[in-house]
């Protein structure tokens, strides 16, 4: 595993992977995972670039504060206070998941700092993120329900629910799911409860993200994973098409987790968009 960084912003600690030298690459992970979900593209992009991927606050190695925003808003204001520590000023968005959200919240308060944006696999429409009333997500927001299943998960259980969004599920190994387990053993279900149901995202925030990507001027680039059951192509096909600069492309052989899959793809992908 690549060597962690400690940054703390106002108060709250966060493990940042960063190293490179360039202009400044952010990655930004989704749910349920952590900047340890960018290793290898990290690798390929700091040949080329500085590249800082953080634990968003609760994710990860990062703390996990019993009060405090988490929403995609909250979320935001902790990357940006993170990397004014670091000495970051301008720089790129790479985001995927639920760190997409965050990446557009960070567009609409501060898009004169962000150089160019590559998004992958999200969507920015509620229905993708309520899904049915069959989905077993909804059920972590009933109060002692989502405790239970909490209560009851064990790592093997992780893993399993990794390879339903994981086309390559030989790279889930023993050790990739000690490090992917890790959080959820040490506070991190409770994260995920408050996501559910207090620091929600609303029908509006997603509105104006979606203005806020509209209105961006700077470079876009959308990758997706293709087989992705969650979120589908034509989702990523729509967010490049209401970016002005937005590009869309597509890895047909890719599940959700691109980074898993397609590391290498992926980490090459950004090099060729951020060069020209």
């Amino acid at each position: 595993m690549q060597e962690l960084t400690p940054v703390t912003v106002n108060g709250l600690r966060t493990m940042v992977l960063d190293h490179g030298f360039g202009d400044p690459v952010v990655f930004l992970h989704g749910i349920p995972t952590q900047a340890y979900l960018w290793r290898d593209v990290a690798r390929v992009v700091g040949r080329q670039h500085r590249v800082i991927a953080p634990d968003l606050l609760g994710f990860g190695f990062a703390d996990k504060p019993a009060s405090g925003d988490l929403s995609p808003r909250g979320q935001a204001i902790f990357v940006a206070g993170l990397l004014d520590e670091l000495g970051v000023g301008e720089f790129t968005l790479v985001a995927h998941d639920f760190g997409a959200l965050v990446a557009a919240e960070i567009i609409a308060n501060m898009p004169e700092r962000v150089q160019a944006v590559v998004i992958c696999n999200t969507s920015f429409w509620p229905q993708d993120w309520n899904g049915s009333r069959f989905n077993p997500t909804r059920l972590l927001r009933i109060p002692g329900v989502g405790e239970a299943a909490f209560w009851m998960a064990r790592p093997f259980m992780l893993k399993r629910a990794f390879g339903a969004y994981v086309a390559e599920t030989a790279r889930l190994t023993d050790p990739t799911m000690r490090i992917y387990w890790w959080p959820f053993a040490n506070g991190f279900t409770s994260i995920l409860l408050r996501l559910s149901r207090d620091d929600r995202f609303t029908r509006d925030d997603l509105r104006r993200w979606r203005h806020a990507l509209h209105a961006y001027d700077g470079l876009a680039l959308v990758v997706w994973g293709e087989r992705d059951p969650a979120f589908r192509p034509s989702r990523g096909r729509s967010i490049a098409g209401f970016i002005p600069n937005g590009r869309y492309v597509g890895l047909a052989d890719s599940n959700h987790f691109v980074q898993e899959d397609m590391p290498d793809e992926l980490g090459r992908l950004i090099n060729e968009f951020l060069s020209g």
